[in-house]
């Protein structure tokens, strides 16, 4: 068992974003009991018996139930530890079974556009209108959760917007194409879609790491399904983050970030992106201190052991008020 846990440990140091460290650690764990996930919550939340401001606003941002509700085909523990084992699973699964005698639950994985008809634990809702259903959880972390150490400073960068990604020929993501066919080609635009299979060769373009990105002043972030999976580590760099209002949020609490105080918000057709750069390009000062705060905003994820806490707490408030017929 002991040796289990080092290992546990040493692929966390060596591998942060690594999907086969992820998938190791996360099926190693899978043999580990429960008790060793029970005693890790009860530690945490005996140590932190009380919140502090932030930490309270964040847990009632995650989880807005506050009546008591019953669910009409919940699962409980033992159901769920047959589910396939994704990114989903694996991120949720040592948080659930933290609580063995938990009441039943539901969960709703993948990319969630819509808010469930019962409480769910979620990966993404959308911002507006009642969405106290969808209870955000720190899911798909490995792909959404990534952070940068940015070396260069704002001024220090190329002048110019970059974009990669994919392109889904579907409504939700028309907008993607059409920023390609608006911007391809121009001057300060570095932009491209990084499908395979041949469509719209004209706008495909290699691939960029996020190393190679950071060394352009502007970063685009556009929602696809749900999230821009780029946004987060964005709002951790050097780079100003232009984006159109945003419509989904996740764990981050997209729902908070202010146009002109955390990204620079662009128009739905993007119309106004040259010109937005332009400004910036006159006025690095504002950039810089649009940066700074998403810098500072971004700070409150980086404690592991209050990330924790607050997930156990999510699911501990939900599994309180879930009522059994």
């Amino acid at each position: 068992m002991r040796l289990i846990r080092q290992i546990l440990s040493a692929l966390d140091r060596r591998h942060k974003n690594d999907r086969i460290s992820f998938y190791a650690k996360g099926f190693a764990k899978l043999i580990l009991p429960d008790r060793l996930f029970q005693h890790r919550a009860q530690n945490l939340l005996e140590r932190y018996p009380v919140l502090d401001a932030e930490q309270q606003a964040r847990l009632d941002y995650y989880c807005k139930l506050t009546t008591p509700f019953q669910l009409t085909d919940g699962i409980r523990l033992e159901q769920f530890r047959a589910h396939p084992k994704s990114t989903y699973f694996l991120d949720f699964y040592p948080y659930i079974r933290a609580f063995p005698g938990a009441s039943q639950f539901l969960t709703l994985f993948g990319d969630v556009v819509i808010v469930p008809d019962q409480p769910s634990f979620v990966k993404s809702r959308p911002i507006h209108g009642a969405n106290q259903n969808s209870v955000l959880l720190k899911l798909d972390a490995i792909r959404h959760f990534t952070f940068v150490n940015d070396a260069k400073t704002f001024r220090q960068k190329l002048p110019a917007l970059v974009w990669r990604g994919r392109l889904h020929l579907d409504s939700a993501k028309e907008r993607r194409l059409d920023f390609l066919c608006e911007f391809t080609g121009r001057s300060g635009f570095d932009i491209g879609h990084i499908n395979k299979g041949g469509i719209f060769p004209e706008f495909r373009r290699e691939r960029l790491s996020i190393q190679d990105q950071l060394n352009f002043k502007y970063i685009l972030s556009l929602e696809g399904v749900d999230v821009a999976t780029n946004l987060k580590w964005i709002m951790s760099s050097n780079s100003l983050c232009f984006s159109q209002k945003l419509k989904f949020e996740t764990w981050y609490m997209e729902g908070l970030l202010q146009p002109g105080v955390h990204y620079v918000e662009i128009a739905d057709d993007f119309s106004d992106v040259e010109h937005k750069i332009d400004y910036y390009e006159r006025h690095p000062d504002e950039a810089e201190k649009i940066i700074a705060n998403a810098n500072a905003y971004t700070r409150q994820f980086f404690n592991p052991e209050i990330e924790d806490l607050l997930s156990y707490l999510v699911i501990k408030r939900y599994l309180q008020l879930c009522t059994t017929a």
